[in-house]
């Protein structure tokens, strides 16, 4: 019997600690289970009208299931990234230094998304504008 290979992609490792990952796992959640319904526009005016469409709830329901939430990551995260310790979080001002580090790692993303989908946006307009452009 021969042994199995495991082969491991590390093109991508956790390891890092880097918010950077964080925000680009992020916003790909966003690009593969939201942008593709949101871009199309009758199904955006739909889902505005129904409700179903709150991209702040999008970005939080994002941004939380992204932050970390065990302690060593959480202090990795802080280890690596020596600002997470110094902010004083906006959504838990009186928090433990856990809490605020965690309170910042989720700002950071929430921040990273918004920027990300105000860049989709205005792409996303500026593809509609040339499509009704007549031929000049």
């Amino acid at each position: 019997m021969e042994p199995i290979k495991v082969t491991v992609d590390q093109s991508k490792s956790k390891n890092t600690y880097d918010m950077k990952d964080l925000i680009v796992d992020a916003c790909d959640t966003f690009d593969t289970e939201y942008w593709e319904d949101i871009k199309n526009k009758e199904t955006y005016n739909h889902l505005k009208e129904t409700r179903e469409y709150d991209i702040d709830d999008m970005i939080h329901e994002i941004a939380d299931s992204a932050t970390p939430i065990y302690y060593y990551d959480i202090g990795q995260f802080a280890a690596h990234n020596s600002c997470l310790m110094t902010i004083k979080s906006e959504i838990n001002p009186e928090g433990n230094a856990h809490d605020q580090i965690q309170a910042n790692i989720y700002e950071e993303i929430c921040n990273g998304l918004h920027e990300h989908i105000a860049k989709k946006e205005k792409e996303q307009n500026n593809e509609r504008w040339f499509t009704f452009m007549p031929n000049l």
